[in-house]
């Protein structure tokens, strides 16, 4: 008997397309941005890329001592799971205390995340169900738009207002969304966030009925005055939310993908029993580096390794600021985030963004990636060295156009 070319025999499947849910959401923004820069790379042209929020400072000394020590001991390299490690969720519980003054439960109320990006895209798919809404911020963080859409949710947007910092009026909230996203110290506008503004948030969620997810990754990047608040700080704010930070923005570690949720214990729990369906928990060595982070602060102000970072992210981002004004462009001065939210006249951001790339090559991200009332704006990152920004300005200074 010959045995025929199981080649011969078996069907390849064909590849039927993308599922209808995927479909729906457009591109990711900061993809495209990044293929058009390659693009131009290719072709020899010399691209500063001021387009994504990467951190590029070192991570602190004690993370790192952490995580050679680590990654050596018995076991370390099993799974973890999906709440995540005990000692993290207490270091964060202690936190919490330390830096806010707020009392969280380990063991129910906080879960650890695979960066911030992971909770807040899971949320909607633990949360509702197929059909129901979604509230997102507009300008706003692209990412809540694409897990709400890949849920089969509808997505409705509020305005956030620029004559009040950027604030939402929450009488405008159309609909009755089961969820609404809030995010300060704001991407992409930099602007910080007064504890009357959470207050009013937390007042609509209970009186509209629907949770509400803070996304506070850059509370630790604020330049001056108070340090930014915590949701859990507003009195019933723990009936109706959840709090998202990132291990990313304030320390420098964007490639460990190490973030926290924190808040409402039947929210934590629901996330946690869609993550155990989806992932076994971050790398335990990571982990047990980002305790040693936690353990830096001994009060509410930034200890002195944060400090330092926070300091370099600030002369970055007043030089930007003040070479933009002197060539006569319209900038909000950011009151944190690693991000400069400059208004363009006379076209659209998304058209300002591509002559700049390609007449002086600078990559930038147009407004409209984050909503519709970012239209007439860019938003640069303060993620590059000041010789960067230098370069950058004089480009735009000179009119001069980059050339092969």
């Amino acid at each position: 008997m010959t045995i025929s070319d199981p080649r011969s025999v078996v069907a390849t499947p064909s590849f039927r397309g993308v599922s209808a849910d995927l479909a729906s959401v457009p591109p990711y923004p900061f993809a495209g941005l990044e293929a058009q820069a390659e693009a131009l790379a290719r072709q020899g042209r010399s691209v500063l890329r001021f387009a994504l929020g990467d951190p590029d400072l070192p991570p602190p000394t004690p993370m790192l001592d952490a995580l050679r020590e680590s990654v050596s001991s018995p076991g370390i390299h099993a799974y973890s799971t999906s709440r995540g490690e005990p000692s993290l969720r207490e270091a964060i519980a202690s936190w919490m205390h330390t830096r806010f003054g707020v009392t969280v439960d380990p063991e129910h109320e906080v879960a650890v995340l695979l960066g911030s990006k992971e909770g807040l895209t899971a949320l909607p798919r633990a949360l509702l169900n197929r059909g129901e809404s979604v509230a997102v911020p507009d300008p706003g963080y692209p990412a809540y738009i694409g897990a709400a859409m890949l849920s089969g949710l509808r997505v409705e947007r509020f305005a956030l207002d620029p004559a009040a910092a950027w604030s939402p009026d929450w009488s405008a909230l159309p609909g009755r969304p089961g969820l609404a996203y809030l995010n300060y110290p704001n991407n992409p506008t930099g602007q910080t966030v007064e504890r009357a503004v959470l207050r009013e948030a937390v007042d609509a969620a209970r009186s509209r009925g629907f949770t509400l997810a803070f996304d506070n990754a850059y509370s630790e990047i604020t330049f001056g005055g108070a340090p930014a608040p915590s949701l859990l700080q507003i009195p019933g704010a723990r009936e109706v939310g959840v709090e998202f930070h990132s291990f990313s923005k304030t320390f420098g570690v964007p490639g460990w993908r190490l973030g926290f949720a924190v808040g409402n214990a039947d929210v934590i729990g629901a996330l946690v029993r869609l993550k155990s369906q989806i992932d076994s928990g971050a790398a335990t060595p990571l982990q047990r580096a980002a305790v040693r982070g936690l353990q830096m602060y001994r009060g509410p102000m930034r200890p002195a390794a944060i400090e330092e970072r926070v300091a370099e992210y600030r002369r970055r981002s007043d030089r930007l600021v003040q070479g933009l004004e002197a060539l006569g462009e319209q900038v909000v001065r950011p009151g944190g985030t690693l991000y400069v939210w400059q208004r363009v006249g006379g076209r659209s951001g998304a058209q300002y963004a591509d002559d700049v790339l390609q007449r002086h090559g600078i990559l930038l991200t147009p407004g409209s990636a984050f909503g519709s009332r970012g239209a007439n704006y860019v938003r640069w990152s303060i993620t590059r060295t000041e010789p960067e920004i230098e370069l950058a300005l004089t480009r735009l200074g000179n009119g001069h156009a980059v050339g092969n």
